[in-house]
């Protein structure tokens, strides 16, 4: 008798996904004493995604941990055990399984489903999957995902395997969980949990698990290959169909691979294709490819991606001092202008999609063309990376390691490895994307901050940096250039910490001196740099309760997280201006001075023909803090940004000394020279006015300039004698005026110049809806800046509701400026709202920086509103 075995049937219906996001009900379950007892029997309402933390403030039962001290009163929350629930209807279906999908579990979880555990988290950064159609039953059943202390597992790992160095007194390395939730020098202290990204239940026969579609150009680019690599969960014999289209929606090709093993590879060929480029430097057109699953005639899933074509490398090229090291997109070198980005919110889920975008047109409108995703954060979202996509932003993404030690052990290895897998292959598709880097400042704390003293024999992290990343990086992403760390000096043999190769960290100016420092590197990079400065004024008012904010403020100095801030926040101010006056002077002055420290630095490195690039530190805020941000948790622009709008200019004109340096002159005094920096991907030919003039307004010397400056290139001239050079040092200016920008060079501090007492006048109007503040000039004024978040309150509005367009203008005498101010929603300010603002709020929002020091007394000439 012949036995015969019959196949297995599979289903023929598409995969299916049902959301399960929504309400929840959140209940504590296990935690300190100091819990409040309404938390401890509440049965509270949560949405997923989310965290306990924002359930929590949502329900009542957490106050802001923003305000005030409130950030030391909730650290129950993150050394609780918490317990998430919801019902949900499932019907059964033939030849088909049902897995319980989660796109992120923070941290540590157990997950169980009508009371049989499922499955386990372990990782933040994570997507989990779990088969879970045996334990559901047909009709109602109860999900529940039950989260332990990350806090707590941290510390009981660094029990087991010993401490690991880092810069805090937190176990933060020893969980893969985002550092930042654990403290930072411009981060709070908020150690979450929750269902903090989708989850869902998929029912399938057939699945497409990601699409990697890797592109590579001709040398010419007249051809580009793209190839869709599908991994699936299919039944044996499974296709892949995968059709090309073409940025107006064209066909422009197609192909279908046989499912081998768990993947297709199916190669397209793109003639003559539409490149995308770099904000400035070209468009940004994106091709549409769609992905079908098939069996035996049957579609079982289907997926769709945007793909950019375009070619990215690094090059590093010796030269006198070391290596130069620049970013090539297309061929064509590309000198960054950037920021390092941080999580927007400490909770997550309260940085939205439209958040995160409006953060992104922030950093294009201050002339940006790259971001750095730093390694103490998260994975960046799908939205993010559209939105840099769409904007032609450049992404450098960090591995998610920090400035810490991390245990090398087989469970740390395996979690690390899937992490880098997953987030590789989910980012594959977007063209922003350019550069992987192992992680933050771990080599440079290997060689400089004691650490082989304290590992012993132990690994720190280097198997990740040199195998691990690179490996996936191999198999899942060849086309895409790596670094092993920032900084980042070619190999574990050389400093980090030295200019002369790959990327530099600049950090000597703000720990150590003043911002004139910046002009003693010649890098050949630059990951970080940056100088810390408040938030506006009503960002940092709102938290610090009771108290005007300033040095003098406890609350101040708890929402400054800098080590050594204070002090260093004083040192900095110490060559510019004596002690401010009060509270308001002191944060304006500090403000000021952080946009020129920064903006000192990017000029100087702009002017230098082997940096390839600058990256600021940082875009962004997570909360209300004195930072290094250029715009603040409330989404208002800080000095700097408007600084760095001038100094990242695609086309750059400064003035930069001869000769700087330790032993040399960082005043000008021994000769200045002109650098036209030109980004563009044309040629520029402006004509330049240089005058110096005296403080009191008088024109020493004058003239006029007119070079042609390449694309991609740079020019330096030096400045006539008769012209660089000041009779009296302490009583003359530089003034360059270029194509209706005015950039100023000063021979000495602020606090050396004999400057007249500052007066102005200041007029208001509203035109075409806008609010239209004209300040003009009576003496000499420099850096004058209009608060757009002090005049929103008599207007019936939120700080962060209004914009200026324009800061740190200075004025000769005799001159004005129209500083327009416009609702971020695009709605009209009313004609007669105006009348709203009085003098004396005028004069509280309307600053130059000579004010700091003395009373102007009658200089507000408030010529009325109309």
């Amino acid at each position: 008798m012949t036995q015969t075995t019959q196949a297995p049937q599979v289903n023929t219906s598409a995969a299916t996904r049902l959301d399960l996001g929504g309400e929840w009900e959140l209940t504590w379950s296990a935690g300190p004493d100091d819990v409040p007892e309404a938390v401890r029997t509440a049965a509270i309402p949560a949405q997923v995604p989310g965290e306990v933390h924002t359930a929590l403030l949502a329900a009542g039962l957490l106050a802001d941990p923003d305000v005030g001290w409130g950030e030391l009163a909730q650290q129950w929350v993150g050394h609780s055990h918490w317990v998430y629930r919801r019902h949900v209807r499932w019907s059964p279906t033939p030849g088909a399984r049902t897995d319980l999908v989660a796109d992120g579990l923070d941290t540590i979880a157990d997950v169980y489903v009508n009371g049989r555990r499922v499955g386990a988290a372990r990782d933040q950064h994570l997507a989990y999957r779990w088969r879970v159609d045996e334990a559901l039953v047909p009709g109602d059943n109860l999900v529940e995902v039950r989260f332990a202390s990350a806090w707590d597992a941290a510390r009981e790992h660094e029990r087991a395997h010993g401490p690991l160095p880092s810069p805090y007194d937190e176990p933060y390395p020893h969980v893969r969980k985002a550092a930042a939730n654990f403290g930072w020098d411009w981060g709070p202290h908020y150690v979450t949990a929750g269902i903090w990204r989708d989850i869902r239940l998929e029912t399938y026969a057939g699945r497409i698990d990601h699409v990697r579609p890797l592109v590579r150009l001709d040398a010419g680019h007249a051809v580009a290959q793209v190839t869709a690599h599908v991994r699936v969960d299919a039944p044996d014999g499974s296709d892949v169909r995968v059709e090309l289209t073409d940025p107006a929606g064209r066909r422009a090709g197609s192909a279908v691979g046989t499912v081998v093993g768990d993947e297709a590879a199916v190669v397209l060929r793109v003639d003559d294709p539409d490149l995308w480029w770099p904000v400035g430097l070209g468009g940004q057109p994106m091709y549409g490819l769609r992905v079908e699953l098939e069996h035996i005639g049957v579609v079982l899933d289907s997926t769709a991606v945007r793909v950019g074509l375009r070619s990215v490398a690094v090059e590093e090229t010796p030269d006198p001092l070391g290596t130069r090291w620049a970013l090539v997109v297309n061929g064509r070198p590309v000198r960054v202008r950037g920021y390092n980005w941080i999580p927007d919110d400490t909770l997550a889920s309260r940085a939205t999609p439209e958040r995160v975008a409006h953060r992104i047109d922030q950093a294009v409108a201050g002339n940006a063309n790259l971001l750095r995703v730093w390694g103490g954060g998260h994975f960046a979202t799908e939205e993010f990376l559209n939105a840099c996509d769409e904007r032609g932003v450049l992404v450098w993404h960090d591995f998610l390691f920090a400035c810490a030690a991390y245990c090398e052990d087989d469970e740390m290895v395996e979690l690390v490895t899937a992490e880098a897998e997953q987030a590789v292959a989910r980012m594959s598709a977007h063209p922003s994307l350019v550069l992987w880097c192992g992680g933050n400042e771990t080599v440079l704390g290997w060689r400089h901050w004691g650490w082989p003293d304290q590992m012993g024999v132990r690994g720190w992290g280097a198997r990740y940096y040199l195998d691990v990343l690179p490996g996936v990086l191999a198999r899942l992403d060849p086309t895409r250039p790596y670094v092993p760390n920032s900084p980042w000096s070619g190999s574990l043999d050389r400093d980090p910490a030295v200019d002369t190769h790959g990327l530099s960290h600049l950090w000597d100016a703000w720990n150590e001196r003043d911002y004139v420092h910046y002009r003693y590197h010649d890098p050949a990079f630059v990951a970080e740099m940056g100088w810390c400065g408040p938030p506006a004024w009503t960002t940092l008012g709102r938290v610090v309760v009771g108290e005007s904010p300033g040095p003098d403020s406890p609350q101040t100095r708890h929402h400054l997280r800098a080590i050594d801030g204070m002090h260093k926040l004083t040192r900095g101010l110490q060559p510019h201006v004596p002690t401010p006056r009060g509270d308001a002077d002191w944060h304006f002055a500090t403000q000021v001075v952080q946009a020129r420290a920064v903006s000192a630095g990017v000029e100087w490195l702009r002017s230098r023909e082997r940096c390839g690039g600058a990256v600021v530190w940082q875009l962004n805020d997570c909360w209300p803090v004195i930072s290094w941000s250029a715009v603040d948790s409330e989404g208002i622009e800080k000095p700097l940004w408007h600084a760095l709008r001038h100094s990242f200019a695609p086309r750059l004109v400064t003035i930069q000394p001869v000769n700087p340096g330790p032993t040399h002159d960082p005043t000008g005094d021994e000769g200045l020279v002109l650098v036209l920096v030109n980004d563009a991907d044309a040629s520029w030919s402006p004509d330049v006015l240089i005058r110096r003039v005296g403080l009191d307004g008088r024109e020493h010397a004058r003239a006029q300039v007119r070079a042609e400056c390449p694309a991609g290139g740079l020019v330096r001239l030096a400045v006539d004698p008769e012209v660089a050079l000041p009779a009296d040092p302490r009583a003359e200016l530089l003034v360059i005026d270029a194509e209706g920008v005015r950039t100023t060079w000063a021979y000495r501090p602020e606090r050396e110049l004999a400057a007249p007492s500052p007066e102005r006048t200041v007029g208001v109007t509203v035109v075409d809806g806008a609010l239209h503040v004209t300040v003009g000039a009576v003496t000499l004024l420099r850096d004058v800046c209009v608060s757009a978040d002090r005049l929103a309150q008599p207007l019936g509005l939120e700080p962060s509701a209004l914009a200026v367009d324009d800061a740190l203008r200075t004025l000769l005498p005799g001159e004005s400026q129209v500083f327009r101010i416009t609702r971020r929603d695009g709605r009209a300010i009313p004609q007669d709202r105006a009348a709203a603002l009085s003098t004396a709020l005028l004069d509280e929002s309307v600053r130059s920086f000579g004010e700091v020091t003395g009373s102007i007394g009658n200089s507000l000439r408030n010529k009325g509103t109309s």
